[in-house]
């Protein structure tokens, strides 16, 4: 029976999928076929309903651990086995459930500027739905993203998120990166992560390919027929690398980039961000000033 030794937790638009795609290709590495298994965060109450997750927004394609486990059949020899589900960030119960299935696992997390990753998300909201962004509505603070309430603006929580991680695993078993850490040299970002879970760091992966690029579609029709579930699910399993690669590639070049957020908007929502920013930064101990 084989059980990942390392779970990528998220956070959502953090660069999670890119980071999914490098531990992939790493020749000592298996990655489980299924991106966003969830299966830590699945759970029904009394009455059917879920415990955490919204299903306009979040699939559960694995409910069982005997489908979990069928997902790493194919390891192999493979030194590290990993996946990667951003919904384990946000969920309350999945640190929990993790640490009880596999409690020497190793806890990858990827953090974003809180409003750069809210507003990027909800873009991506808007792309998966077919819709339209419309600057005079989408660029204030009273859009439906930038509400201190919405489900965007409280998933860019992290501190409480993390906390919960912290208090079920022992520090050196988790691992917090930065989506700003792949700016000036993505090599060094991916190969500390390599080293994390313990494969050769000497590798490199191949950044030339994006992955979920984002922005918004220049052509909707072609971005749905891009992400369908339907269609990725029919095709993965024929698709050779290169072809997939050129794929997402394709995809890349019908995205066009949505207005960046307004400085004096950006920093306006930060500020409700302070205190929890604070608090992330002593928890991965490392400074998050730039962030404010």
């Amino acid at each position: 029976m084989t059980l990942p030794t390392f779970i990528l937790v998220g956070a959502a638009k953090a660069g999670t999928t890119a980071l999914y795609w490098y531990l992939a290709e790493h020749p000592a590495v298996f990655m489980s076929p299924v991106k966003e298994t969830n299966y830590f965060a699945y759970g029904l109450n009394q009455t059917g309903e879920l415990l955490y997750g919204d299903p306009d927004v979040h699939r559960f394609p694995v409910k069982s651990l005997d489908q979990y486990q069928q997902l790493f059949a194919g390891a192999g020899n493979a030194a590290a086995v990993g996946e990667a589900s951003p919904i384990y960030l946000e969920c309350p119960q999945a640190a929990d459930r993790i640490r009880e299935t596999l409690p020497g696992a190793r806890i990858i997390c990827t953090l974003r500027q809180p409003v750069e990753r809210a507003y990027s998300d909800y873009l991506m909201y808007l792309r998966r739905r077919g819709r339209r962004f419309d600057p005079a509505r989408e660029l204030t603070a009273t859009a439906a993203w930038a509400r201190p309430d919405s489900r965007w603006m409280q998933v860019s929580r992290y501190a409480r998120q993390l906390e919960r991680y912290f208090e079920a695993f022992p520090r050196e078993q988790i691992h917090a990166l930065l989506i700003d850490d792949f700016k000036p040299s993505p090599l060094r970002a991916v190969q500390d992560v390599y080293r994390f879970v313990d494969v050769d760091p000497g590798f490199a992966p191949d950044f030339d390919t994006p992955h979920a690029p984002g922005g918004m579609p220049a052509s909707t029709a072609l971005e749905g027929f891009f992400t369908s579930g339907a269609i990725v699910s029919a095709v993965k399993p024929w698709v050779p690398v290169r072809a997939a690669n050129w794929i997402r590639r394709l995809r890349t070049r019908n995205m066009r980039k949505p207005p960046a957020l307004p400085p004096e908007l950006k920093q306006q929502l930060t500020a409700s961000f302070r205190d929890d920013i604070a608090r992330t930064s002593a928890l991965i101990g490392r400074s998050l000033d730039h962030w404010l």
